[in-house]
């Protein structure tokens, strides 16, 4: 640890460090309650991560990255979004190797937190090839949360959903056009079903992701309202407002019994 920290952080930066099988509830107090101290350290591990990513993946029983990305989530704090879409941005399988099953479950919410209002980086992270296909999945559903939540335009994120099925958005056999199709469904997409059902007919669209008769089901019996309600409390779910109500409940963190 630095000794050039403030005492206080060092501490709860140390408390992070390393999995010992129980909720550090005690270091993410302290941590909740010195925010505005700690938020540039915080980001600051971020950086490491993407700086130097096989460190971090050739020792995962280092949480501070972890903790460190929740955190700044939970703060809502902008100066943190770059980094993060950095690390999402890291060639494939690299982002889930570092943060588990953060990327598939949280990070939509995670995107949509930090960004202060702009999606910039957020459409650009979708748009990117390169990137991994679940965090590119994580991107496409966190603009469906920014409609949801009145952020974005709807007519914007349907024409960008509809723009990304030409075919060389990815590798042929990817499940990107698979995950975009179902963050489209989320938003009740009348207006693509001919892009959707030329894409099923293509092959782009894998059907273990999301089959036409769901769109079709959700269309007959669905609405906009409801679309946008159900977005809402999955999003909830991924941000609540007490902190620990759900790291507290990760499989981590519970015994055999509770599990």
């Amino acid at each position: 640890m630095d000794e050039r920290l403030p005492e206080e952080i060092a501490r709860i930066l140390s408390a992070f460090e390393r999995h010992e099988g129980t909720y550090p509830r005690e270091a993410l107090d302290a941590a909740l309650a010195h925010r505005k101290e700690i938020t540039p350290y915080l980001i600051a591990i971020l950086e490491q991560v993407r700086d130097d990513p096989g460190k971090f993946l050739d020792d995962p029983g280092d949480m501070a990255p972890t903790y460190a990305l929740e955190l700044l989530a939970y703060f809502q704090e902008q100066r943190a979004h770059e980094v993060i879409v950095d690390l999402c941005s890291l060639p494939p399988e690299v982002p889930y190797g570092l943060f588990g099953d953060i990327v598939t479950e949280d990070m939509p919410a995670i995107l949509l937190a930090t960004c202060g209002g702009s999606t910039e980086r957020i459409v650009a992270l979708l748009r990117n090839r390169d990137a991994d296909e679940y965090c590119r999945s994580a991107a496409a559903r966190a603009l469906t949360y920014a409609v949801a939540e009145g952020v974005v335009p709807r007519e914007d994120v349907i024409a960008l959903f509809g723009s990304l099925f030409t075919g060389t958005e990815a590798d042929q056999e990817s499940g990107f056009w698979g995950w975009v199709a179902s963050a489209a469904y989320d938003l009740y997409p009348q207006e693509l079903m001919n892009v959707i059902r030329n894409a099923y007919d293509r092959g782009l669209i894998l059907e273990e992701i999301i089959g036409l008769d769901r769109f079709e089901e959700v269309l007959d019996t669905g609405s906009k309202a409801a679309a946008y309600e159900k977005i809402k409390t999955e999003r909830k779910r991924h941000m609540p407002r007490d902190f620990h109500q759900r790291m507290s409940w990760w499989a981590m963190f519970r015994d055999d019994e509770d599990a």
